[in-house]
């Protein structure tokens, strides 16, 4: 019998195979830590098998707020296992956590994988306020951040050392003593003081202490330290280029604020501005005289042609910092 057309094309298609590409498959799409301690940084390397016939090529990973991922293997040959590193900070978290990780692929059937790190963050240590923030003036007095050190589960707990690679603070700690102690917690508690350097540089302050401990489940508890350093004295801007100024432009005005940060107040006692034909006044706040003032520099139709460059000081009544330094400077035409 002969064969219908319909026949030999439904065989020859029959004949002809399908190529696969390549095939994304999450081994362990779902890790869960369980309990773990807070600070602890959480690793795990997720394993993606290649099903396919192609290389199996991850185009993205895009992990959750909170999650980071350190390295992955970009091409994976079919038949083979590749990895995705993951890692989990605990720190800044409590309670039941799960955070996800988007995995792009080449595989047209599965082009987005989604792995999931899960975990139940505990507090074996605790600290109060657990956390130190100063708003501090350079070489003005400053206070100590106690914290409050105790093992949540009662266990007897012994604070071996405490650190910081901080060169802007320093921290002691000792036994708390019977009025320090917080109610109801049994067993030992401990004080941490944290510490900040009256020569600590101006800026922000973005530090941590580690406190170590003997406790069995969380052998460390960071306390963050953030804030500010103020120098004593400050002028906004604190620089003046005035640029390129024609002469017949002169004079020319330029208004500044400048704050003295000290909880005494000051007075402006001379201004030395270097060259002549440039001048400077400091006139006093209403609101708050001793503190705010108001710097009016003037450059003046006297001031020779050509480029100047110039630091005017300002000598104040303050002991530690008596002269202010703004540089200024510009070209007349």
């Amino acid at each position: 019998m002969r064969r219908s057309a319909l026949s030999l094309l439904l065989l020859s298609m029959v004949a002809i195979p399908a190529l696969a590409g390549p095939r994304a498959v999450p081994i362990e799409p779902i890790h869960d830590f369980d309990v773990v301690a807070k600070g602890e940084v959480l690793v795990h390397d997720f394993e993606i098998r290649n099903d396919g016939d192609q290389p199996l090529m991850i185009e993205n990973v895009r992990p959750a707020c909170g999650c980071a991922v350190a390295k992955f293997d970009k091409s994976i040959p079919p038949g083979k296992i590749g990895r995705i590193h993951a890692e989990v900070d605990t720190l800044d978290f409590f309670g039941p956590i799960s955070k996800s990780i988007a995995v792009y692929t080449n595989d047209v059937e599965n082009p987005k994988l989604q792995l999931v790190v899960r975990a139940k963050v505990m507090a074996y240590i605790s600290a109060e306020p657990s956390y130190a923030r100063f708003l501090y003036v350079q070489q003005e007095p400053v206070q100590p951040v106690q914290q409050l050190i105790w093992a949540e589960d009662d266990h007897p707990l012994d604070v071996v050392d405490v650190k910081t690679d901080s060169q802007k603070i320093f921290v002691d700690y000792r036994p708390a003593r019977a009025d320090e102690r917080r109610e109801g917690v049994e067993g030992p508690q401990w004080i941490v003081n944290v510490n900040l350097r009256d020569n600590a540089q101006v800026g922000p302050l973005r530090e941590e202490v580690k406190v170590i401990t003997n406790h069995p489940k969380q052998r460390s508890a960071v306390i963050p330290v953030s804030g500010f350093v103020r120098p004593r004295q400050h002028i906004t801007p604190m620089e003046v280029d005035f640029g390129p100024l024609q002469g017949d432009a002169l004079p020319l005005r330029r208004s500044l604020a400048f704050t003295n940060f000290i909880t005494d107040r000051i007075r402006v006692t001379k201004i030395d501005t270097g060259i002549e034909g440039l001048s400077a006044e400091v006139t006093d706040s209403e609101e708050r005289p001793g503190h705010r003032f108001r710097l009016l520099l003037e450059l003046g139709p006297d001031l020779p042609r050509g480029e100047f460059d110039t630091v005017i000081r300002i000598h104040t009544s303050d002991a530690k910092n008596p002269v202010i330094e703004l540089p200024v400077k510009g070209v007349v035409i």
